[in-house]
């Protein structure tokens, strides 16, 4: 396989010089393998140099440059993101972890996360969790009722596969009578459903 030059990368721009660019890559290789003995790992430095990169010159040079540092494409790829999605101010103003700007990166309120995070002095795990339960929507009223039912057919299916011997003893331990019930509720909700398949047909028409 032919090793592409650099150069062939290039998005040429008029009186740029070859020298100049060969320059521009070897100090942007130079800066982020630097970068990546820091002692933070220089997320944010390598970030801020793949976005450069992806601005100079063309399509597969990121790829050519997370090689020639030593870092994979896709950490690379995410390094840059986050970058994108934060400001110098922002940055600087917290003294939160990479991981914890990455943890709320795609959120619109993700400085409001970052001051609590900062204030309750919270992990990353618990920047993450916290921040995302609070941006999830609880399903509708009627796709949950599906899942609850789901949810049972799955367990009752679990002791249909259960030991003889061990059904024996939850028998004794009130299972038939439990399981009677479940069948007597599980029969007034198909009349009921039935019902509301009927009304619903009707209405259709």
């Amino acid at each position: 396989m032919r090793v592409m030059q650099i150069d062939d990368f290039l998005e040429l721009t008029e009186g740029s010089g070859s020298d100049a660019r060969s320059y521009d890559w070897a100090r942007l290789v130079k800066e982020g393998r630097a970068a990546r003995t820091a002692a933070d790992g220089g997320s944010w430095r390598i970030g801020d140099l793949a976005a450069l990169v992806e601005h100079r010159y063309a399509s597969g040079a990121l790829r050519r440059f997370a090689e020639e540092i030593g870092e994979s494409l896709g950490s690379v790829r995410r390094f840059r993101w986050v970058a994108g999605a934060y400001d110098e101010s922002t940055r600087q103003r917290f003294s939160l972890s990479f991981s914890h700007f990455q943890a709320v990166a795609s959120l619109d309120d993700s400085t409001t996360w970052l001051e609590r995070a900062q204030r309750g002095g919270w992990s990353v795990d618990r920047l993450a969790t916290t921040a995302r339960g609070a941006n999830t929507s609880p399903p509708a009223p009627h796709v949950a009722f599906k899942a609850s039912v789901e949810a049972v057919a799955k367990k009752v299916s679990s002791l249909n596969e259960a030991d003889d011997r061990l059904l024996a003893r939850a028998v004794r331990a009130g299972l038939a009578d439990a399981v009677e019930e479940l069948a007597t509720q599980v029969e007034r909700l198909s009349v009921r459903l039935r019902k509301a398949q009927r009304r619903s047909m009707s209405i259709a028409r």
